[in-house]
């Protein structure tokens, strides 16, 4: 068996698709460990979780439950080492595709937004989200701590970034999926199974990694594409059979994919110069934004 662990929107689906088809017993998660578990119960029961979301998220649930157990049995003496596979991905990026995927469920807050910010409705998609991002862009520029910091972490919750507590709630819950791979290496590798990545240099986007109870391959988003043939070699080594990637890309297509493709292409350069984004450890370590 191997675990696919990712934070969501990093390419993972193509990967979990290719050892499926390669005869590997293959689960996907995004988060693991009972604290995990008992905190997306927490969610699921929230009366402002869509019952839509919640259907569509039982599979993964179900992964993660038998994902987590797995994980303890591994940590027993004498039972296999367990395969693990994670990934990165630009965070801007993993960002707006994680808007794309979940755009039904957060355009009417956003249109909320633009509304008591601007005393009148959005003329369409591509005004309502502007506007929030312009507003998360100067609440993480005012900030004094980098992503991923405590001091970040600090300001982006418990200060008034906005005169409408409503909306500065809407602002945080556009904002979260934004800050998720600033901490998931260290919540969900790091604190779950012991291996430090940071504490190891990524030259080409590639590194294979373990200790006593588990072996570890981590995977650059962008060589799925860029380097496919290599990054095929390197999962096919590590999988112990031969493995064939073919590109997926889930988001095209879906509604409010346009709008915010556009806005993609607006805002990506102002997120990435920031300093609190391009100077924290995440972007340092793998390489964000990458060299044109």
């Amino acid at each position: 068996m191997i675990i696919i662990h990712q934070m969501a929107k990093v390419g993972s689906t193509a990967i979990y698709n290719a050892l499926n088809r390669a005869g590997i017993e293959t689960l996907q998660t995004h988060n693991l460990g009972e604290q995990h578990l008992i905190h997306n119960i927490r969610s699921f029961l929230n009366p402002m979780y869509p019952v839509e979301r919640l259907r569509n998220e039982l599979g993964l649930f179900n992964e993660q439950i038998i994902a987590s157990k797995q994980i303890e049995l591994s940590r027993l003496p004498g039972n296999p080492r367990q395969k693990i596979i994670t990934l990165s991905r630009d965070p801007v990026i993993r960002w707006f595709s994680a808007l794309v995927q979940n755009f039904s469920f957060l355009k009417p807050n956003v249109d909320i937004f633009f509304e008591e910010q601007n005393g009148k409705p959005p003329v369409n998609d591509l005004e309502s989200f502007d506007c929030i991002f312009n507003a998360m862009l100067k609440m993480i520029t005012q900030s004094d701590g980098m992503l991923g910091s405590d001091e970040f972490k600090q300001h982006f919750l418990h200060t008034k970034h906005l005169e409408s507590e409503n909306s500065n709630n809407i602002l945080r819950q556009i904002g979260a999926e934004l800050m998720v791979p600033f901490t998931w290496f260290q919540s969900n590798i790091l604190d779950l199974i012991g291996i430090d990545i940071y504490a190891q240099p990524i030259t080409d986007g590639l590194l294979i990694t373990g200790n006593k109870c588990f072996d570890l391959l981590y995977i650059k988003f962008e060589n799925l594409r860029r380097e496919r043939i290599r990054t095929e070699q390197v999962i096919s080594e590590f999988a112990g059979k031969e493995i064939k990637l073919i590109s997926e890309n889930v988001s095209h297509g879906k509604e409010g994919f346009d709008a915010l493709q556009e806005l993609e292409d607006k805002y990506f350069p102002l997120f990435m110069d920031c300093p609190n984004i391009r100077n924290s450890i995440y972007c340092r370590h793998f390489n964000y934004p990458e060299p044109s």
